[in-house]
């Protein structure tokens, strides 16, 4: 498992290879009556067996079959998570979290030598250094790594020699995050300065005032060094302009768009949704019959092209609001775990809040990385509810 987390943000292939020989090491160690207690007795991993099924089962109304498989492909993932969370000790937690920072600082290593040009890598360019994945989803693991250190900088767990370490990783992960393009990372770790200060420091004018004054230091040292963040920062600020104006043909304006339409679309199958493979093929008839002014033809079959850049909205779409209750409940109860160890309960909510913030603005469940990255720390988080509910047992 440490050498899957290791893997994690470095490879594709190296998932893919995980997720076929994990779960075969996991049938051949046997034990299946105890898995399937565990599993039986885990609320969330019920919660999230409950939405798989339903997946499956909004397959039959979906008439484009080559989508459908590749959702369904990507669902299989979910499998290694029931083997994660059924097969991880507590002792080996510690061990995993830090195999998987490793191969997060292999990959920072790499990223800033492409940007200060000290060579090249794959697509990675100075504009954008991400070595190994989407921007989008490099984001994402770069503002969790980033609330990962913070909070161990925070924590009383860790000498001044070890808490010297995380600081250095969070300023070169942080900076990284604010140099690279990918602003779904940036929203979310901005959310997580909040609820990180509120977990430490309670609803307080403290709280705030830390969050404001944290956040303040880092955009204005980024928007002074970064060009790159600076420009995003205006092309952000003209996206909200255009956006009050209605005019919805920017990167933040078509998510706008796609609430548009996807609610013409669910208000005629509100329930079970259009099916699991016919989002894309619904809104490319939805932009044609009916009459939105406020996108080119050159928005609209861009959309008509895409899945809708937004989790919630992609689920309700295939599922309907039986599929969203069914993932809002899922939350919920990763919300919930009953984690004994603080530091780890604490990582939990923060890991909810950087990744379902992010599910705002990417489906995350619909890429091989991010997908990857949930069904890890969901599985060692309830691994570690599991190992605290034996204990109470006996």
């Amino acid at each position: 498992m440490p050498l899957f987390a290791f893997i994690l943000p470095l490879s594709r292939a190296g998932i893919s290879f995980f997720v076929i020989i994990l779960p075969i090491l996991w049938l051949i160690e046997g034990d299946f009556k105890r898995k399937f207690e565990q599993i039986k007795s885990s609320k969330l991993l019920v919660a999230i067996s409950a939405y798989l099924l339903f997946s499956i089962i909004s397959a039959l109304w979906s008439s484009n079959i080559e989508q459908t498989l590749n959702v369904l492909r990507l669902n299989s993932y979910w499998l290694l998570l029931f083997v994660i969370a059924t097969s991880v000790k507590k002792e080996q937690i510690g061990t995993i979290i830090s195999s998987f920072l490793a191969g997060m600082f292999v990959s920072e290593i790499i990223a800033y030598g492409v940007f200060f040009e000290l060579w090249t890598f794959r697509d990675a360019t100075v504009q954008n250094p991400s070595p190994f994945m989407f921007w989008i989803d490099y984001s994402v693991f770069m503002a969790f790594t980033s609330i990962l250190l913070l909070n161990r900088i925070l924590s009383k767990n860790y000498n001044l020699k070890e808490k010297i370490l995380f600081s250095l990783f969070f300023i070169s992960v942080t900076g990284n995050l604010f140099l690279a393009i990918g602003r779904t990372g940036q929203v979310a770790f901005i959310v997580a300065i909040f609820v990180l200060m509120v977990i430490h420091y309670r609803f307080s004018i403290k709280s705030l005032l830390l969050s404001l004054v944290f956040l303040s230091a880092i955009f204005t040292t980024a928007y002074q060094l970064s060009d790159t963040f600076k420009q995003r920062s205006h092309s952000a600020i003209n996206d909200i302009n255009n956006i009050k104006n209605m005019n919805l043909n920017g990167s933040w304006g078509i998510r706008v768009a796609y609430w548009i339409t996807t609610f013409d679309i669910v208000k005629d199958n509100p329930i079970i949704g259009i099916g699991l493979g016919d989002f894309k093929d619904e809104t490319a008839k939805i932009t044609q019959t009916n009459n939105y002014e406020f996108l080119t033809k050159k928005t609209k079959a861009f959309m008509a092209d895409n899945d809708p850049h937004n989790q919630y909205l992609l689920v309700l779409l295939q599922m309907g609001i039986i599929g969203i209750c069914l993932f809002l409940y899922m939350i919920y109860q990763i919300i919930k775990l009953n984690i004994k160890e603080v530091e780890l309960k604490e990582l939990s909510i923060l890991f909810v809040t950087i990744f379902f913030v992010s599910c705002f603005a990417e489906p995350l469940f619909f890429k091989q990385f991010t997908i990857a990255l949930f069904i890890l720390f969901v599985g060692i988080f309830i691994a570690s509810e599991t190992e605290t509910t034996v204990l109470n047992t006996n």
